[in-house]
């Protein structure tokens, strides 16, 4: 393999740092949704390191724009759910934070792919994917609430019941969308390492 290809051509040290930091949070994201057990310390390291490389993301993609400021807050949002969770909280707020940490993180991610929409060609068709990618669980949320019988069908029946004070049985969705965060995690800090994220674009 040609060295040059993996080489950085991110001209900020703040890139390169947040490309590596956003491609190790991203890879222990999806490692961690494959793990039953809890790992609560290893959990928490990666969403420390996950918010530190959002930050950094977001300072590259320009956090005065008002998507990638958006896609920032619904993001910390998120990662305070997730804390508690790791935490522990009492059965009936489990489902309840589980539904708060996988709609705000959908919605970050969706977000930010919009912003990607509006960046040269490379970033436009991760940021059309993304965009495809976190519609169709929002929209299986929505329906899921709307229509009762479709929440089975899409995962989140689990997901809606224990919001409502159910013990938790089945969080598969809260699962998928990890692991959908952590594919479009690898993918931004991709190209913020080859230097295709930049506030100038």
């Amino acid at each position: 393999m040609n060295a040059s290809f993996l080489a950085s051509r991110c001209e900020s040290l703040n890139g390169r740092v947040g490309a590596l930091t956003l491609a190790s949070a991203a890879g222990a994201t999806l490692l961690l949704s494959q793990a039953a057990m809890p790992l609560a310390p290893l959990r928490l390291l990666t969403l420390a390191t996950g918010a530190f490389a959002v930050w950094a993301f977001c300072d590259e993609m320009g956090l005065k724009k008002p998507l990638n400021r958006a896609g920032f807050v619904f993001f910390a949002v998120a990662a305070l759910a997730k804390v508690e969770l790791v935490l522990g909280l009492p059965t009936p707020l489990l489902g309840r934070h589980a539904l708060l940490y996988a709609a705000f993180l959908l919605l970050a991610l969706l977000f930010w792919s919009i912003a990607f929409l509006h960046r040269q060609r490379e970033l436009k068709v991760v940021g059309a994917v993304g965009v495809l990618a976190t519609l169709a669980p929002l929209a299986a949320l929505i329906a899921g609430h709307l229509v009762v019988g479709l929440g089975a069908a899409t995962g989140v029946q689990g997901l809606l019941a224990a919001a409502e004070g159910a013990s938790p049985t089945d969080l598969g969705f809260v699962t998928t969308v990890e692991r959908l965060f952590g594919i479009w995690g690898c993918a931004a800090a991709w190209l913020l390492w080859r230097g295709h994220v930049s506030p100038q674009r």
